[in-house]
């Protein structure tokens, strides 16, 4: 009984008093109550074993490879993990750690500076006649991963995207290939970027009163969050082509300009086994390295304490990149952004209605003068004329930043051309 879940156990108690009274038994009230309470107290909630006893422990994620190393230090998440977007970032980050990476000739790189968990090693060209690993000190611990030799990872071949028909996904792929006689294994990653204007702007046939600079036109940045592994073991020519994501017809990436950056990693195969585990683990967890099993580890121990627990592989291994740019140009279907719930541009006459605000003496910060400006009949006062939310005219408000990449190669006035 000490598996049961507290409604279960309502459960149990409510069955007892069934039983009691289906067989006359209900004159003693107060008796079988107090069975019940005894039984009550014999039940325990069930907590699975292997998951929560390893919450808190190091979690390293990263590559030691040419030029610039990320590395990305955190906290594993036990059962009572909510995946929301503070979790994702504190208290499960860790900042404050020294990272370096060491060369088998004693030469060593310190991190050059950390943001949000996520520590910069730059290496320069990796030989790869020696071998290198990643050292960590944190909480008064030192950990380190394994001495390996450079992995040198093939070219990619492209970055394409595809559709079936109008109205369907654009899905982008990333192709590679390997020689017959070798067995490979790979890791993706990707960035995207695209540009958006705000809901409302003046192109739209309106004719407000904006600031110079007014945040029209924004750019969306993200990195994939999930782990994108291939392999060559099972193909005849060596020859991979693996889906990287899909972008729904109606997502703003499409709206002006959109750029995915993929890199590629070749890997060992106890890594890729490794990492295989993790996406198995993530699929069944919701999240990565949330609710850690014990059993998981990589090729990274705790010097100070052997003992202690550590989760994370780090591979050594050369990084390939190709880029590819989508335009609306580019395929079938013409961009349309989907209605926004209210966005309709009304007047003060229709917001005192509908809001039972009063609008004279000033614009109410939640929305924003779209239109011109009229003179009270009562008063003769100037009062503003239209308003509309600040979420349609304002594009940062939907999680967006004014400032343009610097290798952006297009302007507003060009939007959906790619000027190479």
């Amino acid at each position: 009984m000490d598996s049961l879940y507290p409604q279960e156990q309502v459960s149990v108690m409510i069955c007892v008093i069934k039983f009691f009274k289906g067989r006359g038994f209900w004159g003693p009230l107060p008796f079988y109550f107090l069975l019940c309470l005894l039984l009550y107290g014999c039940i325990t909630k069930f907590e699975p074993k292997g998951t929560d006893e390893t919450e808190g422990i190091l979690v390293v994620e990263g590559f030691i490879t040419d030029d610039e190393s990320v590395i990305t230090l955190s906290r594993s998440k036990g059962l009572s993990y909510k995946n929301d977007p503070e979790d994702m970032i504190s208290p499960y980050r860790v900042t404050g750690a020294n990272v370096s990476i060491e060369c088998d000739d004693g030469t060593q790189w310190v991190a050059s500076g950390q943001n949000l968990g996520e520590y910069t090693v730059e290496t320069g060209k990796l030989n790869p006649e020696r071998q290198y690993r990643l050292k960590i000190e944190v909480d008064g611990h030192e950990y380190q991963s394994e001495f390996a030799c450079p992995m040198v990872s093939p070219e990619i071949d492209s970055v394409f995207w595809m559709k079936n028909k109008s109205g369907q996904p654009v899905n982008i792929y990333v192709a590679t290939y390997a020689p017959d006689s070798m067995v490979q294994y790979y890791r993706w990653s990707y960035r995207e970027v695209w540009e958006y204007v705000s809901y409302l702007q003046m192109g739209d046939g309106y004719n407000p009163f904006y600031p110079d600079g007014f945040p029209f036109f924004c750019w969306g940045k993200a990195n994939n969050s999930g782990l994108l592994l291939g392999s060559s073991e099972k193909t005849v020519s060596g020859k991979i082509i693996h889906q990287l994501t899909e972008i729904l017809p109606w997502d703003d990436k499409l709206s002006i300009l959109y750029r995915i950056d993929v890199k590629q990693n070749v890997i060992r195969k106890r890594a890729y086994d490794y990492f295989e585990n993790v996406k198995k683990n993530a699929q069944q967890a919701g999240s990565l390295f949330a609710h850690v099993p014990s059993e998981l580890k990589g090729n990274i121990t705790c010097i100070t304490d052997p003992k202690r627990t550590v989760i994370g592989y780090v591979d050594v291994s050369s990084t390939t990149q190709k880029r590819l740019y989508i335009s609306p140009h580019d395929y079938i279907d013409v961009y349309e952004r989907p209605k926004v719930d209210n966005c309709n541009v009304v007047s003060r006459y229709e917001f005192f209605y509908a809001h039972n605000i009063q609008l004279y003496g000033g614009r109410i910060p939640e929305y924003f003068l779209v239109w011109d400006w009229d003179i009270s009949e009562l008063t003769g006062d100037t009062i503003p004329s239209k308003y509309v939310f600040n979420k349609c005219v304002d594009c940062t408000l939907w999680d967006g930043t004014t400032q343009k990449p610097a290798d952006w190669p297009n302007d507003h006035s060009d939007a959906h051309t790619v000027q190479e």
